[in-house]
């Protein structure tokens, strides 16, 4: 059987908007779930901001409305910590209580990136399916099978793996026939990112705990794209002309991110993925690198004293980086990796090897000086951020 003819299916984004929900209508037989939840107060592995902000109420009319169409709907508490409050009975039991309410509204799947949570909900709700979150790093066969004995029905595995092929395969051919593998396409990070744990870690106690952070891990993680033009050719992401590749190696559903996002741009991309082409950058339809409406102006050179009179969020569009990205001239670049390595860049020297950067030579396009900007004022705002000296007013080096 040639798996790359297989059909194709996406678990997509909920942000909000109703219009969103009849937008998918027209592309019904190719969404398997829509994901999302409500500010329920549970930690979770994304903050965003929404206003007015989704209620239950919105997610249960949603629910009936996908259910109809025979569309899953993913609810998501994917925070992978809750300050061990877990372990608390009376905690535990308002989780499971929530997740019980939840399936009693029709909710079919949630997505859990605790594993002790996972597994007490697999024990005390078995009527609903369990989502193994892409935030607890299932990045090998060995522990995609030591999470399936958790109960789970259905794995978004690391995003790490996206270029490590042999790996991908090894999953496809001896996983857990039970458990569904589902990969993560339009959310690219740090080709094995030092702090992709500490991150996860920080969005989780933003929920609910009244705790705050000043975007430390994106700051970093911006300033390495910005600054070495290698890290974007060997960022997690899958183009919608690679679709076939790894449906080619047993991969049929595909998640696309993310809730923060406008409804135009999610159907935007959607479309893109659903036709598996798109011409232009590639980073227009890449979620953390959309250029959001109305931003993104040429960003002007920040100081220390901006970040003692404001926090760092009144400035993201000066410490923000946008790539510049021929998509056709990454046409047949996963080749490499396929026939050359195979395991992926794990244990490479990048310096050594030399491809991303002969990619990168080719695809991608930008404005030096603005990147040079975006990456001093990333620099200030890390050095005001990890500084435990207070600065005076007038200090404006």
């Amino acid at each position: 059987m040639d798996l790359s003819k297989q059909r194709i299916v996406f678990e997509v984004p909920f942000n909000g908007d109703d219009e969103l929900i009849r937008a998918y209508g027209e592309y019904k037989d190719r969404i398997a779930m829509v994901y999302g939840r409500a500010e329920d107060g549970y930690p979770q592995g994304r903050k965003t901001n929404k206003a007015p902000v989704i209620t239950l109420e919105n997610i249960f009319r949603q629910v009936e409305t996908l259910r109809g169409w025979g569309i899953k709907f993913n609810y998501l508490l994917n925070g992978t910590s809750h300050g061990n409050r877990e372990f608390d009975k009376r905690y535990r039991n308002d989780f499971v209580s929530h997740v019980r309410s939840l399936a009693a509204n029709g909710v079919e799947v949630v997505t859990i990136g605790n594993p002790f949570l996972l597994e007490v909900v697999a024990n005390e709700v078995p009527g609903i399916e369990l989502f193994a979150s892409v935030l607890m790093e299932i990045d090998c066969l060995a522990r995609l099978k030591e999470i399936s004995k958790l109960g789970v029905r259905y794995v978004c595995l690391s995003k790490t793996l996206l270029k490590n092929f042999r790996a991908l395969e090894n999953i496809s051919m001896h996983g857990n026939v039970n458990v569904e593998p589902v990969l993560l396409a339009n959310d690219p990070c740090l080709h094995h990112c030092a702090l992709t744990a500490y991150h996860n870690d920080t969005l989780s106690h933003l929920t609910g705990g009244g705790a705050s952070c000043d975007s430390y891990c994106r700051l970093h993680c911006t300033r390495s794209f910005a600054s070495d033009r290698r890290q974007i050719v060997s960022a997690s992401f899958i183009r919608p002309e690679d679709l076939r590749v790894y449906s080619g190696l047993g991969y049929s559903m595909f998640k696309l991110c993310d809730r923060k996002q406008t409804t135009p741009w999610i159907i935007r991309t959607l479309q893109s993925y659903v036709r598996e082409y798109y011409d232009g950058n590639l980073a227009e339809i890449m979620a953390p690198w959309n250029r959001h409406e109305g931003t993104y102006d040429f960003p002007r050179e920040l100081k220390k004293a901006d970040f003692k009179s404001a926090d760092v969020s009144e400035f993201r569009d000066h410490l923000r980086f946008m790539p510049s990205i021929d998509n056709r001239s990454l046409d047949g670049y996963l080749d490499y990796w396929r026939e050359q390595k195979p395991n992926g860049c794990r244990d490479e020297d990048c310096d050594t090897c030399g491809h991303c950067a002969q990619v990168a030579a080719v695809a991608l396009r930008g404005d030096p000086l603005k990147t040079r900007t975006v990456v001093r004022n990333i620099e200030t705002a890390l050095a005001v951020s990890t500084s435990i000296e207070s600065e005076s007013k007038g200090d404006e080096k």
